[in-house]
């Protein structure tokens, strides 16, 4: 009983000496078994969500750097997608799981995330260019909006008009 490692494969074997295939939890870890019972590693697709499993197996959780792409796996393993609050900061995953960095368009309006990924909110430098996100951290676009008792434009792409006549 327990594991056996055979032709470079590692297998669980139950009390009863059967190969255990499936979902195994093993001192404090979970543990994904093929069909064919050997131990799986690296991401798994299961019931339409994706789990990464470490070198030795162990499901991951929390965030995972992956071929320079950050992920975040829930407690329960599964791969986040879309908007992620963590530690105070809203970050965004894409489709794919891969946290966003720079802009992002989601559900029509365009966002900036930092270079940790932490969604932006207020003033932000571009280039040459400002741009003004809300609290929400949408980036405003074609308006005159007030910020410490100061008016300010905005153009159709959100760029701060400066030096500018705007009619």
């Amino acid at each position: 009983t327990g594991w056996a490692k055979v032709n470079g494969l590692w297998y669980y074997l139950n009390s009863n000496g059967a190969m255990a295939t499936g979902w195994l939890q093993y001192n404090d870890s979970w543990y994904y078994l093929n069909t064919n019972g050997a131990m799986a590693t690296g991401w798994l697709e299961y019931n339409g969500s994706w789990y990464y499993l470490n070198a030795n197996g162990a499901m991951a959780t929390g965030w995972l750097e992956y071929n320079g792409s950050w992920y975040y796996l829930n407690s329960n393993g599964a791969m986040a997608t879309g908007w992620l609050q963590y530690n105070g900061s809203w970050y965004y995953l894409n489709a794919n799981g891969a946290m966003a960095t720079g802009w992002a368009k989601v559900n029509g309006s365009w966002y900036y995330l930092n270079a940790n990924g932490s969604m932006a909110t207020g003033w932000v430098k571009d280039g040459d260019t400002w741009y003004y996100l809300e609290a929400s951290g949408a980036m405003k676009a074609n308006q005159w909006f007030k910020v410490s008792d100061k008016w300010y434009y905005v153009n159709g792409l959100g760029a701060l008009a400066v030096n500018t006549t705007v009619d």
